[in-house]
């Protein structure tokens, strides 16, 4: 009890140290949390952008699915993911496909009396870490696909080119969600400097309180005690400050762009509620190693002198 009192006497003989380290640690954590929401979005956004991408494999002439080396590799790119959806599509499926669209194209072709649509493999729903493996399967096809043409010959519905555009897109992508988890890693560090440099501040103003409580036999404890507890009780509160503010600010706004916007931010605290649970414990063991490493500093000058 008594370094919790003396904890609180810090903290009220310096209001101006004690409430600027607070609102500073308090944003760091909103913004964290911003970041965890960008997260969430570009997961969301990503998600969106993979139900709409697909694959197509189109097969050189002669080859359908009844050929053995179709229904083989048909059966290697289902086999490696549960969620792809694998579709043979032939030509005169394609065809039909094409009428609907763009009616007068297709009659172009009807008067020419010759479908020039190839059949195809139509792969769907591919999540973004399984490419490489497709491609991988992919290349040990190439003799019975349209893989990757000469510069001449080559159009969007060659198979190389299509893959080029969407790991392009996979880069960005993760690359995003790269940078998102950098800067959060910066800011939880920034945080580790603030807690370190302030409990030195606050050590460098009660320095002439410190050497008396020394001269009387004064335990490590006693007097590193109230600076460490004092921070515990600032860091808890600013993740309590920039934790509620962040969740205010997100539920009293409205993005006309995503529909059911309220149903996505519920979901949003329900998918990212341990994220936050995890992210208070992060905080929690950065103050514990400031503290620890900011006090073991002075003890080791003390011991030196």
């Amino acid at each position: 009890m008594r370094i919790l009192k003396y904890a609180l006497k810090n903290t009220i003989r310096n209001p101006f140290l004690s409430l600027s380290s607070i609102l500073v640690i308090s944003l760091l954590v909103f913004f964290i949390n911003v970041l965890f929401f960008i997260e969430y979005v570009t997961s969301s956004i990503t998600s969106n952008i993979n139900d709409r991408m697909s694959i197509s494999l189109n097969l050189k002439a002669g080859y359908d699915n009844d050929n053995s080396e179709v229904i083989e590799c048909m059966s290697l790119l289902k086999g490696s993911n549960p969620n792809i959806q694998v579709d043979y599509v032939s030509r005169e499926a394609a065809f039909e496909v094409l009428k609907k669209r763009d009616p007068e194209l297709s009659r172009v072709i009807e008067w020419d009396k010759e479908n020039p649509l190839p059949s195809s493999i139509v792969i769907k729903n591919i999540p973004l870490a399984e490419y490489p493996n497709i491609d991988s399967i992919v290349k040990r096809y190439m003799g019975i696909i349209q893989y990757d043409e000469e510069r001449s010959k080559k159009s969007l519905t060659d198979y190389r080119a299509q893959y080029e555009r969407i790991q392009g897109l996979i880069n960005i992508l993760l690359s995003v969600h790269y940078g998102i988890y950098g800067i959060i890693a910066f800011f939880v560090f920034a945080v580790f400097i603030i807690i370190y440099n302030s409990i030195g501040n606050f050590v460098f103003f009660y320095r002439d309180e410190i050497k008396i409580i020394r001269l009387v036999w004064g335990e490590n404890l006693f007097i590193y005690g109230p600076f460490a507890l004092q921070w515990l009780l600032y860091t808890t509160l600013a993740y309590i400050i920039g934790t509620s503010l962040f969740s205010l600010l997100v539920k009293n706004i409205n993005f006309s762009l995503i529909t059911d916007f309220p149903v996505f931010i519920d979901r949003f605290f329900d998918i990212y509620g341990q994220i936050f649970f995890l992210e208070c414990i992060v905080i929690l063991v950065v103050w514990f190693l400031s503290g620890l490493f900011s006090s073991r500093r002075f003890i080791e000058k003390e011991n030196i002198s």
